[in-house]
């Protein structure tokens, strides 16, 4: 290898994405990497994948031989003070990664000593050497994850249209926080799931959450109910309930679909609503049919995931479907009722 290779460099930038674990969601816009090559790419160290989990404890697996691992973090709000981080290797977590060929992987844990607030953005920095003097150096964005999602189920979608706003209303069961509680909603002929994921927001028990399914075109006064203290005065909004707003400029709902609610983007369902047109013999979309699937796996729509279990009504614009009783819940077709529409 001539000199000139062994101090070319590489950058490795991993676009947005979200991580998941039983506790919350994360947002990592960026990993940055840069290290020469060694005479022995098989030594050196590369990262196979990483993710944050509960504690926001960061887990990273690595190829490669691994000499040494060094980590700190930083409050995006305060760079200058340093929190120290424990890195240990675990051994028995190899089993827990993706790859086929877990041979010569280790995952080594990265822990902040100091407790990191939900929604707050911090980053963890470090190094990692190889055993022939390689260096990865690494520099990773976060989101403190919510380690106590709130519950809700729902209680009435209204489909609507560009004229007619939809939204969907939920009851919160179970107090907690919404930071990166996830909706998937299939939206498009095209099978492209729709998301939207709740912000950083404490609420309570009893309290009713309203999601839009986009902001109206008179929306300069359009805000996101983040505590009590602060109400949208939008004509949209509901005023019994918490206003939520998605930022879809062209989204149409579809008239037979499957909703799920998570407690994070990659985590467990809270709760499902399944429907169908009656001009629909099947779900005809994949990205439906696998929600569905999801919901039905979670015993949280009955019997099964199948186009004839769901509710069977034209929901039109003017109309939305409402729990019927939100103590008895069968999580079923039987649930729900079709009712008018009497919001603006």
């Amino acid at each position: 290898m001539t000199y000139k290779q062994k101090i070319l460099l590489f950058a490795l930038i991993v676009q947005t994405a979200f991580w998941a674990s039983c506790s919350g969601s994360v947002e990592q816009p960026n990993f940055v990497s840069i290290y020469p090559i060694s005479s022995s790419e098989s030594k050196t160290p590369k990262l196979k994948s990483f993710s944050l989990e509960k504690g926001n404890a960061l887990n990273f697996v690595l190829s490669g031989e691994v000499k040494k691992l060094e980590a700190s973090a930083f409050l995006s709000s305060d760079m200058d003070k340093e929190i120290a981080c424990v890195v240990e290797l675990v051994s028995d977590d190899v089993s827990r990664t993706a790859d086929t060929d877990k041979s010569g992987l280790n995952v080594y844990r990265i822990r902040p000593i100091e407790q990191i607030a939900v929604g707050e953005e911090f980053i963890v920095e470090g190094s990692i050497e190889g055993s022939a003097g390689d260096v990865l150096d690494f520099s990773l964005s976060f989101k403190g994850l919510n380690s106590r999602p709130a519950k809700l189920l729902f209680s009435e979608v209204k489909l609507g249209d560009t004229k007619k706003l939809g939204y969907i209303r939920f009851k919160v069961i179970e107090s907690g926080n919404l930071s990166g509680m996830t909706l998937l909603m299939p939206a498009n002929s095209w099978a492209k799931a729709v998301e939207y994921s709740f912000p950083v927001a404490e609420v309570k028990k009893g309290e009713t959450i309203a999601y839009h399914w986009f902001a109206p075109p008179d929306s300069s006064d359009v805000v996101d109910e983040l505590s009590t203290d602060v109400k949208c005065t939008n004509k949209y909004a509901h005023s019994d309930a918490r206003d939520f707003w998605g930022r879809f400029k062209k989204f149409r709902p579809k008239r037979s679909n499957a909703i799920v609610l998570k407690s994070a983007k990659n985590g467990e369902v809270q709760d499902a609503v399944l429907f169908l047109n009656p001009k629909d013999d099947e779900w005809g979309d994949d990205a439906i049919l696998s929600i569905a699937k999801e919901a039905a796996g979670a015993e949280l729509w009955l019997p099964d995931a199948g186009a004839d279990s769901a509710f069977n009504l034209n929901i039109t614009a003017s109309k939305k479907i409402v729990r019927r009783n939100m103590s008895n819940i069968k999580h079923s077709a039987a649930d729900w009722v079709l009712v008018k529409d009497s919001r603006k």
